[in-house]
């Protein structure tokens, strides 16, 4: 993988993961304001949950597709 198409590819995560991070850290706070003004935070809880479950695993991701070797042909 040459530099290039390797520094896109990490863009392409690292985009990925601030949209989801974001979306993460909105439902965890809608899941605090719904805790204190004592409605039903079922729901946007799962969401964060899953939310956070899934930003970890697209981490794990990008951090084991970057740190791959390149094959001698450059692949």
């Amino acid at each position: 993988m040459d530099g290039r198409r390797r520094r896109d590819l990490k863009e392409t995560f690292d985009l990925g993961l601030g949209f989801i991070g974001f979306f993460a850290v909105a439902f965890v706070g809608i899941t605090l304001w719904l805790e204190i003004t004592k409605k039903d935070a079922l729901v946007s809880a799962l969401t964060a949950l899953v939310l956070i479950l899934f930003e970890v695993g697209l981490w794990l991701l990008r951090r084991s597709v970057l740190n791959r070797p390149e094959g001698p042909d450059g692949s």
